[in-house]
Parts: C-alpha cells; structure tokens; sequence
C-alpha cells in the first residue's frame, strides 16, 4: 500500500542532551538538529502538536511548526531540506473518540527547488490527511525544480472542486520539472489528482487514485505539455479519466493497473496528439477491439506494447 512504502531512516548524528559536544570545539556540537547529509536540515511539522508554533525553527521535534507552509518558507534552495509531517486521525471511519483529529488543511505553494515533503504515517495504507485550506483549494502548488512530496492521503470532504497537486511554472522563470510524487492516495472527493502544466521529467509512481470526479493525472488544457513524463506502478480506481495527456512527448507509462467503466470515452489513457511516448505492462479492464479503442486513444503518438485486457494482449495502439 502507498504510504506504508515511505523510506524514513534518517541518520543520527547527534544528540545534544544524550551526547553533547566538547566545549570550545568547533563542530562537535550540534545546535540545528538531525541532519540527512552536510547541508540538508529536518523540519518537522504537528498540528495535533500540545504546542505547535511557526516562529520556531521547526528542527526539534519537541517543538514541531505548526504549518506546511511556514515550514516550506524556511528551507533553502538545493539543500536537500526535508519537511517531516506527523500523521494526524482526520477520516471518514475513524472514532469519535481518537485523538489527534486536525488533518492538514492547507493550501501550500511550494517555490523552494531541491526539497522533500513527507507523511509520516508508517503504520497507514494511506498517508497522512491533507485537505485544503480553501473550499475548491489546491493542496499543493509546485513551482520549483526537484521536489519529492510522498505518504500523503489527499482528500476532500465532498463536492468542493478539490485538487491534490498542481505542477506548473510561474509565467516568469520557474518550473517544477523533475517532481517525484509517490506513496501517495488521491481521495474520491478531488475533482483531480495531480495536474501538470509545463513540467518535464514528471516521476509519478505507487500512488492510488480513488474516483476522481474529474481526472486522476492530466496536462492543463490551454496551458504548455508536460513531457518526458515517468507514470508506473500506479492503481487506478474508477476515476471518471484516469491518464489525460494528449500532446505530451516523451512519456512512459508501465505497469500501472485500471478499473473503471470500459466503455467511457478515454477513461484510462489518452496520449493523442503527442509523439514518442512508450505504453507497455498495463492491465486493462476492458476487452480487446471496441472497448480498448473507446477507452484509450492514441493512433498515431507512440508504441503500445503488451498491455494486458481481459481476453489478451494488446498488440497496436488503439484507434
């Protein structure tokens, strides 16, 4: 399941109240936390914290900031800075009675490049709840090179035009080209998962897509393709379109698995209109010939290779 796949074994290197420097010895003390490697510093984040606080500087995990985005405002550019964010119990199903209720409920941009944004919720199939902070908001806004967001549970309380993530550019001179997104559930709720403009070099793996209302993963229409995209290893569950990316170079999407109706015009992929794209090892509900050629597009945009239906292989691009 997505979030319990979050990698999270940051080194020690020290502990101050444990093991604390040598008085007068310049680098034997510690004063700015845990670090990930010479320059990369940790930030924690607790809404549910007894005392969360912004004016901190987020990197003791006693005294946690109490906002993704104050966090995201106090990295640095490609120091490889992580945002850790503490699992919280906002759900449907989940008791009355349990604690830590508050989930996430922001509406972040992020224009920091070379950071990393994680759930902390090693014990859920699916990630730390993250609303957004506006009715119809966007949970997060990616405009800045080299950002992994992972083990988050993206979800809306219903009918709100929610989204999960934007990666776009600033009409100016930044992008988010090279985002990472993985580990992470895209709730039934959100109108979309993720959406891309002007983005290259996109890697979106092990996610789960739960009936968008929209769409799962597009490319923004009117705006710029987003090419050379990585999308495998996904589950798609019943979103009304699952991958929308026509005009889109470059892509290569494997191994992901598709539910839904096969019989909706595009409802799992639709590449039409762009070229050199590779669609290889995907499990499609639906059968060969009609179904295949309603529910997928794209004649003329790239290679289509041993992507399985119910009753075989494929062996061309649908029509």
């Amino acid at each position: 399941m997505p979030a319990a796949n979050v990698p999270w074994s940051p080194p020690l290197t020290r502990l101050p109240t444990l093991m604390p420097g040598q008085f007068g010895v310049s680098g034997t003390d510690n004063t700015t936390g845990l670090r990930l490697d010479t320059n990369a510093k940790i930030i924690y984040v607790d809404r549910n914290h007894a005392d969360p606080h912004d004016q901190r500087d987020g990197t003791d995990a006693d005294s946690p900031m109490a906002t993704v985005q104050a966090a995201v405002d106090l990295c640095r550019p490609y120091m490889n800075d992580t945002i850790v964010v503490a699992h919280n119990s906002y759900w449907y199903d989940t008791n009355a009675a349990s604690p830590r209720k508050l989930p996430v409920a922001e509406d972040v941009t992020v224009d920091v490049p070379g950071i990393r944004i994680i759930g902390q919720a090693p014990s859920s199939t699916l990630g730390v709840p993250w609303i957004p902070g506006t009715t119809g908001g966007t949970c997060l806004t990616i405009d800045a090179f080299d950002v992994l967001v992972e083990g988050f549970n993206f979800m809306d309380t219903g009918g709100n035009n929610a989204i999960g993530i934007v990666s776009t550019w600033d009409n100016t001179t930044a992008w988010g080209d090279g985002l990472t997104v993985r580990n992470c559930f895209f709730n039934t709720n959100l109108d979309y998962g993720i959406r891309l403009e002007f983005s290259y070099y996109t890697d979106i793996h092990n996610c789960w897509f739960q009936g968008q209302n929209v769409r799962a993963i597009e490319e923004i229409v009117g705006g710029s393709p987003s090419s050379f995209a990585l999308i495998h290893e996904n589950w798609f569950s019943y979103p009304v379109a699952a991958i929308w990316m026509p005009a889109c170079d470059g892509n290569h999407i494997h191994h992901n698995s598709f539910m839904g109706d096969p019989k909706g015009t595009n409802n799992y992929i639709n590449l039409t209109g762009g070229g050199a794209n590779m669609v290889d090892h995907n499990n499609l509900n639906c059968t060969l010939g009609a179904d295949y050629n309603l529910a997928c597009s794209d004649a003329t945009s790239g290679l289509w290779a041993q992507n399985y239906c119910i009753d075989g292989p494929t062996t061309a691009p649908p029509t």
